[in-house]
């Protein structure tokens, strides 16, 4: 073996583990299907406190508007957070980038009665306490 050639298969080695080393880019194509906007989308790693805002301080109407947005990250599996433009909010946990490449986001299950009677309560209530 020349010298070169293994100079040539030295760095090689050496550079592998630094190539693995990087953030891989994801991909994600997201539909929202649900009635209302969606205001941001938090990835985070499974169980992590910090996330990343996918969305960029865009909003993503309902009834099926789409938009691929990009992650940079070494893990696979994340917990999607989702807000909705009427305060609800959704979580996707543990959704592989690596296997789907897409989210359809579908309409909510309605609230039961006792959550609307009790969000209506609080809305009248704070609309009193904001007329004095």
């Amino acid at each position: 073996m020349s010298r070169l050639s293994v100079f040539a298969l030295l760095a090689t080695v050496v550079a592998l583990p630094a190539a693995h080393a990087r953030e891989r880019t994801h991909y994600l194509y997201l539909v929202n299907r649900a009635h209302d906007a969606i205001v941001w989308v938090i990835a985070s790693p499974v169980d992590a406190e910090d996330g990343r805002e996918l969305l960029a301080g865009a909003r993503l109407a309902g009834g099926g508007e789409a938009v691929t947005v990009q992650l940079d990250s070494d893990a696979c599996v994340h917990d999607l957070h989702i807000a909705f433009a009427n305060g609800r909010r959704a979580l996707y946990p543990a959704f592989d980038l690596c296997r789907q490449r897409g989210l359809r986001v579908m309409p909510l299950p309605a609230r039961s009665r006792e959550e609307r009677l009790a969000s209506g309560a609080a809305r009248v209530q704070g609309e009193m306490m904001g007329s004095d």
